[in-house]
């Protein structure tokens, strides 16, 4: 134990603050104390362990009224230079101090201090005491450095890392921050290394989660404030153990909402390949229409794209998103028609864990929110049902969205294109569609013609479909006959350019010379028989004995019956429900 004079030494010359200078990595140094067990205890004196500072890191001396002292100024009794690695021996006040300025075995360079003060001035054996010591914690820093260098360059990998990355201990306190957690959260580095962050209050359930199961909890949506604006992140959390396998802390990597739905919809396959220039065709209606689109892509408004069945209305509503400022945003498209109605709902807008039966737990992002930042294309609008119609009226208005069973609105920003191949404007005159939205979608129209009013085209068609599938058939094809010209361009085209590339495939497999011939053609599926004619140009509305009618000219061929009508596969399935037609 020290004496009192050592104490009141103390005092009268210890600065009253510390120096705010800190030296990363110091406490590594400070547990050499405890590391190389320096004997010390059968001196009547206090060691002090100075950083190059020299602020006290520690003390071998477990009296409470010396390791009060750690962490302030101890500057040594000393006028001029001072040697490195010499011990220096001072008399004061009845005291003996024992100084020593420690070289770094590298650079030579004095890295800390050992400070011993003695009321024994008689006592030879406490130099030797001093410098085995500054020997021991030199090995320490040593150490400290490769420690360092080996700690420096991971840390500047995890910097790297675009993802954020943050650890924190039991009580909530961050104890690491990567450079990217630093740029989403708005945290300073520094606030970590003086230990004064916590984690935020939004964090909280997930660490008490943590601590009570000790188990990950992967990909949650987490809501973080960063000063007044609440950002959106997906988040994953670890658990992180120590040696003998006790919970110590949490590791967080988390991104922001966008990144992770873009890259949901890479996985889905919406990456969204076309573009203008892939629009084949030199019409003069074709050209008009590209044009217009590209004028529609300047403006963030709701585009409308009206179209028969196969004239490529997902073409042009990818190529309108790929021409305007959202186009490194997400491409997110659903069909209106191919899901059941009980799930468009939740596709659409999403739900939370626990809003019914069977819910996904830690529930599931909708269409609108994965699209957030970019497009939506609701394809086959016209098939969307009256109560979904309110619903997705009120997101166009509000820009807002609530999660089937949530309570928090959403924010969305989204450009929506709706298509159709049906006429809107006759299924409001009819009440099945709601009048408000279809004005409101129809803020900007495009009508896409079909291919019997693109003539110029169709050969054009013709020869790109020829050289795009018999280059992956192996076959070397010239192109078409004379003959089988004439009878494409004299073909309707119900199913419009898909049907187009169908009737090219199949005859590709058919042909046995290097050129296409009319006869397979008709084998590939083109007719023109007198009775489609009459049903498509005599009869405007489609009733029950055009149906059927339709359908015994294609065998009951579903598919093939919807494209001579002009209509999507459901619905001719529900009209033949609703006709009761037996097949």
């Amino acid at each position: 134990m020290p004496s009192c004079g050592i104490v009141q030494y103390l005092d009268s010359v210890l600065g009253k603050e510390s120096n705010k200078k800190i030296n990363e990595g110091f406490k590594i140094i400070s547990d050499a104390f405890d590391l190389y067990n320096i004997n010390s205890e059968g001196l009547n004196g206090v060691l002090f362990l100075l950083d190059e500072y020299n602020v006290i890191r520690n003390v071998n001396n477990y009296d409470e009224a010396v390791r009060g002292f750690i962490g302030r100024v101890l500057m040594p009794p000393v006028r001029g230079k001072i040697e490195i690695g010499k011990t220096m021996k001072f008399n004061q006040n009845e005291l003996t101090i024992y100084y020593l300025k420690t070289p770094n075995s590298k650079h030579r360079e004095g890295k800390f201090c050992l400070y011993f003060i003695s009321s024994d001035i008689g006592d030879n054996s406490i130099k030797s005491v001093i410098e085995t010591a500054a020997l021991k914690i030199n090995r320490s820093v040593d150490y400290l450095e490769i420690y360092n260098q080996n700690n420096s360059f991971l840390l500047r990998y995890l910097d790297s890392i675009d993802e954020g990355i943050s650890t924190s201990d039991l009580n909530g306190k961050i104890t690491y921050v990567n450079k990217a957690c630093c740029d989403i959260l708005g945290i300073r580095k520094d606030e970590i290394k003086n230990r004064t962050r916590e984690v935020s209050p939004e964090y909280k359930p997930i660490l008490k989660r943590i601590k009570k199961d000790e188990k990950s909890i992967i990909d949650v949506e987490y809501f973080p404030k960063r000063k007044n604006e609440t950002i959106h992140l997906i988040n994953s959390t670890y658990p992180v153990f120590n040696e003998e396998k006790d919970l110590i802390g949490t590791i967080d990597i988390f991104r922001g909402i966008k990144r992770s739905t873009k890259l949901a919809n890479t996985l889905v396959g919406q990456n969204v390949p076309y573009k203008f220039d892939n629009i084949i065709g030199g019409s003069s209606v074709l050209k008009e229409k590209i044009g217009l689109a590209k004028s529609f892509s300047l403006s963030d408004a709701n585009v409308y794209i009206q179209g028969e069945s196969g004239t490529g209305k997902e073409l042009f509503a990818q190529s309108i998103h790929n021409f305007s400022k959202r186009k490194k945003e997400p491409f997110v498209a659903i069909n209106c028609a191919n899901f059941p109605l009980e799930l468009v709902d939740s596709e659409l807008f999403g739900y939370e864990e626990g809003a019914f039966t069977g819910a996904k737990k830690g529930g599931k992002i909708g269409k609108f929110e994965l699209a957030n930042g970019g497009t939506l294309f609701l394809d086959e609008i016209g098939e969307m049902q009256l109560h979904l119609q309110a619903k997705l009226l009120r997101v166009l208005e509000t820009r807002t969205l609530f999660r089937i069973g949530g309570n928090k609105p959403q924010n969305i920003d989204v450009k929506i294109i709706a298509a159709t191949n049906r006429d809107l404007y006759q299924m409001v005159k009819n009440g099945e569609f709601r009048e408000d939205l279809y004005y409101r979608l129809k803020v900007l129209f495009l009508e896409i013609p079909p291919l019997r009013d693109r003539e110029d085209d169709v050969l054009l068609l013709t020869d790109y479909f020829i050289q795009k599938i018999s280059r992956n058939m192996g076959k070397r094809i010239n192109g078409v006959e004379t003959e089988g010209k004439k009878l494409l361009l004299k073909y309707e085209w119900p199913g419009n350019i898909r049907e187009l590339e169908n009737i090219v495939a199949r005859a590709l497999f058919i042909c046995d010379s290097d050129t296409i011939t009319k006869e397979n053609l008709i084998k590939a599926g083109i007719k023109l028989e007198v009775e489609k004619v009459i049903i498509k140009n005599e009869l405007k509305e489609i009733n029950k004995e055009i149906l059927i009618r339709t359908l015994r000219q294609t065998k009951g061929n579903k598919k093939r019956t919807a494209e001579i009508l002009g209509l999507s596969r459901p619905t001719v399935y529900r009209m033949i429900k609703k006709y009761n037609v037996k097949l």
